[in-house]
């Protein structure tokens, strides 16, 4: 069946080097299954939407603000044209951090302590709050992903450098206590919870460790127990359902020294690039590459407006 795909990747958001990295890996893929790729990267709004109306689907590679925001989401609604991933509401539900971690937690999901701060508020107030805490602190952004912006705080000195970082990025941020254990992910592919990928990184797993430095490695399978596994693609279901998530997603965690298992943040536009873990975790259910982008696209749908 002939069919011609747009893939939205590039952007204007703080995560284009990886959108764009994403989108190549996904306009290689359609094109090997045979479809008909227009690569949309939108700057301009006439210029994209030019380019819409000439698709019958859309996979959505765009990371960070615009693409997991809802904006596109809701233009796509709008013009009915079928697209990976989640839609307006959840994807701009969990984009935002603060939100997310309030819904999740009045669900009996667990999480370290934490407090959001805003911009107006004093230097001096975030000080006082980060010392009732304690430290180590980590600090970021409410509505970032690819650990942009987040800082682990070791100290008070450390403190007010990492807070007007995070402020680069978002009027509201997050601090919150340094969580020890060991970090997972779990992608979400339709009604399916893939195998847990484990997260490497002799440093803190910020931006660097990610894409700069590239020192993190992933592991799947991984060092889990069944039981532990199982259970953490339990809660990566739930999470996802209870977000209104659909589609494919992805939920990362830490497995605490408290066994008890904390999300970080779900993911409604995963990484698509040769380093992603994703397709990493469908290669271990039997999927390559183009199968898994085949099996994303035909979770695509959009919401009537």
């Amino acid at each position: 069946m002939f069919m011609r795909v747009g893939v939205l990747m590039g952007g204007e958001s703080s995560e284009r080097s990886v959108s764009l990295r994403s989108g190549q890996a996904v306009s290689d893929a359609i094109t090997e299954l045979g479809y008909d790729v227009v690569a949309i990267d939108p700057k301009e709004l006439y210029e994209t939407l030019d380019a819409l109306t000439s698709v019958d689907k859309v996979f959505i590679a765009l990371h960070g603000s615009l693409g997991e925001s809802g904006h596109v989401q809701g233009l796509l609604d709008w013009l009915k044209i079928p697209y990976t991933g989640s839609g307006l509401a959840s994807s701009a539900l969990c984009l935002n951090k603060l939100r997310t971690r309030q819904i999740l937690a009045q669900r009996g999901f667990h999480y370290a302590n934490w407090h959001s701060v805003h911009r107006e508020h004093a230097m001096a107030e975030n000080i006082a709050i980060a010392d009732s805490m304690g430290y180590p602190l980590v600090v970021k952004p409410s509505s970032q992903g690819c650990s942009i912006g987040v800082n682990k705080v070791e100290s008070p000195d450390e403190l007010a450098t990492a807070i007007r970082q995070a402020f680069d990025y978002d009027d509201d941020i997050l601090l919150e206590s340094f969580i020890s254990g060991r970090e997972y992910t779990c992608g979400i592919l339709g009604d399916r919870a893939l195998p847990v990928v484990q997260i490497c990184s002799d440093t803190f797993f910020d931006w660097s460790a990610k894409f700069g430095a590239q020192t993190a490695s992933y592991h799947c399978p991984s060092d889990l127990a069944a039981e532990t596994e199982q259970a953490i693609q339990q809660l990566a279901l739930n999470a996802f359902h209870a977000l209104g998530c659909r589609g494919w997603g992805r939920l990362d965690v830490i497995l605490g020294d408290d066994g008890k298992i904390h999300p970080i943040e779900m993911n409604t536009s995963p990484g698509m690039t040769p380093r992603s873990v994703f397709p990493m975790a469908t290669r271990e259910i039997g999927l390559d590459f183009p199968q898994t982008i085949e099996q994303i696209l035909a979770l695509a749908s959009f919401d009537p407006v």
